[in-house]
């Protein structure tokens, strides 16, 4: 007589465990992949947002004849995206009798709200005169 009759049931639950913690983890990095590749996405869509609002800086100091906006929050937002234009004059030189402004421009995109896990935040800066 063999008294090994139940030996391929505690491998048959051994098996069954093991493949479900498999399952478990394959789901988790789709998971985890999937986040990742829109975290990507929406920091792609903050810088572009940034330069956006960066280049409307430019253009209104240059189009007002130099005049710096202190600080704007551009209207409507874009993409669920607030960005924030900020600017300011650094000082000035002359060339040639000519009195140039030098303007540093600052603009901050944002995307949800500080402390939730799809935020995102990009700022850019840059510098011109007029």
């Amino acid at each position: 007589m063999n008294n090994q009759s139940g030996i391929t049931l505690i491998g048959a639950i051994f098996v069954l465990v093991i493949v479900s913690l498999l399952g478990q983890y394959l789901v988790n990095i789709a998971s985890v992949q999937q986040r990742t590749t829109v975290l990507a996405l929406q920091s792609a869509r903050a810088y572009q947002t940034a330069n956006a609002g960066i280049e409307w800086g430019i253009s209104r100091i240059i189009n007002n004849g130099g005049s710096c906006v202190t600080n704007t929050i551009l209207s409507p937002n874009i993409n669920n995206f607030t960005v924030t234009v900020s600017c300011q004059l650094l000082g000035s030189y002359s060339e040639d009798t000519i009195t140039q402004n030098v303007y540093q421009i600052t603009a901050k995109s944002e995307f949800s709200s500080y402390g939730n896990p799809d935020y995102i935040s990009r700022t850019m800066q840059t510098t011109i005169h007029d």
